[in-house]
């Protein structure tokens, strides 16, 4: 791996880990658009570990916050500790479905480089059409949810449920997570906010599993230690500013320039897939 290619993935999934356009999918077209060869999970695990680190930072105030209120008693931290229980709660439904499909998603990562990438143009399609339901679904009814430590228990295990089959490459994380959350009657930044707490423990959990499995016992290679550091700082930092980005963004505006993205994409993937 060359220091380019690790600051072009580096920015990849820094961008794409965020914004609801999928960073597992952007992991397999970018180096697949350049002719690059794919550099193992033990790579992605460094990527996703550098997000989940900008995620901590960002929100490192309502992190704070929600460790001390998690066992808290004091009646000033009952908001917080909610939100830190829903949460645990909506981590739970998340990882057992998570690993119940993870045979299927290994079983992606053995396929050829081309059919990965038309799984992942079929699934930035259905990303698309998720965003473009969750608009539908929120113009049809009031925001009733003002607040992510005000929503309710139900639905905060929907959107646990719906971060759980965000594993397939192209179905993104963020996408499917805040599109549930807008479309149950959650304000978009709120949504989006609840969406990227919620990422903490299973990109937490997930990244360990992958170094202690695939890494440490499975002896995954890993790149040289510079691209390797610095496609880890790349990432955090892109990272780091896309969440600052994103959260402004949708206070005010749709996600219907991300449908409107992953759908041509897809789209553009497929039909090249058939003709191709």
């Amino acid at each position: 791996m060359t220091v380019l290619q690790a600051i072009v993935l580096g920015i990849t999934q820094g961008i794409t880990e965020f914004l609801p356009i999928s960073s597992d999918g952007h992991l397999i077209l970018v180096p697949s658009l350049f002719g690059w060869e794919r550099f193992g999970l033990g790579f992605d695990v460094v990527l996703h570990a550098a997000t989940l680190a900008a995620t901590i930072a960002y929100f490192r105030h309502d992190v704070w916050r929600l460790v001390l209120g998690v066992f808290s008693r004091a009646e000033e931290r009952a908001r917080d500790k909610r939100l830190a229980w829903l949460i645990i709660a909506a981590t739970v439904p998340s990882a057992l479905i998570a690993l119940a499909l993870e045979p299927l998603v290994e079983g992606v990562e053995t396929l050829s480089m081309s059919s990965q990438v038309t799984i992942t143009g079929a699934f930035l399609v259905v990303t698309a059409i998720l965003l473009t339901l969750a608009e539908v679904f929120a113009r049809r009814s009031a925001h009733a949810v003002e607040t992510a430590e005000d929503i309710p228990m139900k639905q905060a295990l929907a959107i646990g449920v719906a971060q759980a089959f965000a594993v397939a490459p192209g179905l993104s994380r963020s996408g499917t997570t805040i599109a549930a959350g807008v479309g149950l009657g959650i304000k978009r930044e709120e949504a989006a906010r609840f969406s990227f707490l919620l990422s903490i423990p299973i990109i937490f959990a997930a990244t360990a599993k992958k170094v202690l499995l695939d890494v440490i016992i499975g002896g995954e290679a890993l790149p040289a230690a510079g691209p390797l550091a610095i496609g880890l700082l790349t990432t955090a930092v892109v990272g780091y500013g896309a969440i600052a980005l994103l959260l402004p963004y949708v206070r005010k505006h749709s996600l219907a320039a991300f449908a409107v993205y992953t759908a041509i994409v897809g789209t553009a993937i497929l039909v090249s897939s058939v003709l191709f």
